[in-house]
């Protein structure tokens, strides 16, 4: 068992592309994706982006991890927090340390010194998601998170929020509309057109700006359904 974890690891943390491979043509076009995001920057602040995809398994929490990686190599003091409080994941890509995470600063257990790690990447600080609680969708809501949010904004020049698929449940559309831009990540071969544009209308909707998506040619093994109980 101990053998098998260690592989899994390992493979988590190869995804990150812009870390191991920097000079790889993907690298490059997570680069690029910074670079037109502080263009759009220029007309109006866009310091905290919030990611979703329309499905589960589209990739959506490794394109946040790349994408802050690639933030945080320009010198921009960044910061990538795991707001998917029904079934985490950043955690297995950066797995320096364990912390109470952003629900131990909502329930105000834990300080932000303690909660945010210093990720391997320079200028790259990593907010794990915490302990799953019961209500996720209630406590997205709270105006303790939009306290926090706007504390951190002080602290980091860009904060990246790995979030739920739009059309599983509510929790990315309500963040959408308190970060200040929301990008789709959308699986070719994988996500349907239509619901890859009824998770667009959403976010056009309910979003301070959407960015627009980004597609991802990532092959994944579907273990199981995002929102399914494993048993």
């Amino acid at each position: 068992m101990k053998k098998r974890k260690s592989k899994q690891v390992q493979r988590e943390d190869h995804k990150l592309i812009v870390q191991n491979r920097p000079l790889s043509p993907l690298s490059e076009q997570f680069r690029m994706i910074v670079e037109n995001i502080e263009l759009m920057s220029i007309d109006q602040r866009i310091k905290s982006i919030m990611i979703t995809s329309a499905d589960p398994s589209s990739g959506k929490s490794i394109i946040s991890s790349n994408l802050a990686i690639a933030f945080a190599q320009k010198g921009k003091k960044t910061l990538l927090i795991d707001a998917d409080l029904r079934k985490p994941t950043i955690h297995k890509y950066f797995r320096k340390n364990i912390s109470l995470g952003l629900m131990g600063l909502i329930k105000k257990d834990t300080t932000f010194e303690s909660a945010i790690i210093e990720s391997d990447t320079a200028n790259l600080s990593v907010l794990q998601a915490g302990l799953i609680p019961l209500n996720p969708a209630t406590i997205i809501a709270s105006e303790r998170l939009k306290t926090i949010l706007a504390d951190l904004e002080e602290k980091f020049d860009h904060i990246i929020m790995d979030t739920p698929p739009i059309l599983a449940v509510a929790d990315a559309q309500i963040l959408s509309g308190i970060t200040d831009a929301s990008v789709l990540v959308i699986r070719n071969d994988y996500t349907v057109t239509e619901r890859a544009r009824k998770a667009s209308s959403r976010l056009e909707q309910s979003s301070k700006l959407f960015l627009g998506a980004i597609f991802n040619n990532q092959k994944q093994k579907l273990d199981h359904y995002y929102y399914q109980d494993d048993k």
